[in-house]
């Protein structure tokens, strides 16, 4: 099948700006809706959302659009582990054939991520693709620690440097597809699903109806989630899951007399809870809350 990078137009985002940008800005609490995002702020305030688009993106593309977060990688704050099967496969030989940690500072960058550079790009010299038109939706890109260094390792399994934005490759093998329009169809569908009246073209375009929507929508996700009908393990992960789920998990824990305080985002403490549980009622200590366990708390 024909790859994506080789015929579509990309603009280069200047991915080391924006990884200062995630480094540098503080992560404070945000409820807000997208459009009212202030300045300069880290797209990890939009995890919950972000992880919201990737569940629906998987519902879309089921096995082709996989997780990398069990290789050798350190992984930041705001960067979602996510690429095409393919990709994850080439990726885990070139990691293997070096034997190093793989730094990584971004690789699938939601459109709601997307918007808040988008917004912002008029207070920084650096170009930033709408929504949908970044190659960081494409499933096929990675920014990372020493590229330079990594070169000989990436380039052998497929993935090609980008020229002008040094901390960028491309995965330009074979068995790949252009995912962007599904990045955006993957909002859309969340959007009809919380806001049927007010219902929005599922096209897989970013037009004036798809922007307007998606800057009203909230940076903590919607009320109903993809995996409303099918509840997702809550487990420790970077980036920290969150959300409702992982709010009400924390609630019940907290109920059945475990020290954690609700905030919506499981980190190192709720973990422990978790796994405290399981000691006590005789379970597997795997720290994972499947659907069972929750409903076994309380």
């Amino acid at each position: 099948m024909a790859n994506p990078h080789k015929h579509a137009e990309f603009i280069v985002e200047a991915c080391t700006e924006d990884h200062h940008r995630n480094k540098t800005a503080a992560r404070a609490s945000f409820n807000g809706l997208l459009q009212e995002a202030p300045s300069g702020v880290s797209t990890s305030i939009a995890n919950a959302l972000s992880q919201q688009l990737i569940y629906q993106m998987q519902l879309l593309e089921p096995g082709k659009f996989v997780s990398f977060e069990d290789l050798n990688v350190d992984l930041d704050s705001a960067a979602f582990p996510y690429v095409q099967a393919s990709a994850r496969d080439a990726l885990a030989r070139a990691i293997a054939a070096r034997g190093e940690v793989m730094q990584v500072n971004s690789s699938y960058r939601t459109v709601a991520q997307q918007m808040l550079l988008y917004n912002d790009r008029f207070n920084n010299s650096n170009p930033v693709a709408p929504p949908g038109a970044s190659n960081h939706q494409t499933g096929l890109a990675i920014d990372i620690e020493d590229p330079r260094g990594w070169d000989p390792f990436l380039i052998e399994q497929g993935w090609e440097p980008l020229g002008g934005d040094p901390p960028h490759f491309d995965y330009l093998g074979d068995d790949v597809v252009d995912f962007r329009a599904t990045a955006i169809l993957a909002f859309q569908k969340l959007w009809n699903l919380n806001n049927p009246s007010a219902a929005i073209d599922e096209d897989g375009s970013f037009g004036p109806g798809t922007e307007s929507a998606l800057l009203q929508t909230p940076a903590t996700g919607f009320p109903i989630a993809p995996w409303a009908d099918s509840p997702r393990p809550l487990r420790l992960s970077t980036p920290r899951m969150e959300g409702a789920d992982v709010f009400a998990l924390q609630e019940k824990l907290k109920a059945a007399g475990f020290a954690i305080a609700p905030d919506g985002e499981l980190g190192p403490k709720t973990a422990e809870a978790i796994q405290e549980f399981q000691k006590k009622k005789g379970l597997e200590v795997t720290g994972i809350a499947t659907a069972d366990l929750v409903n076994q708390i309380g």
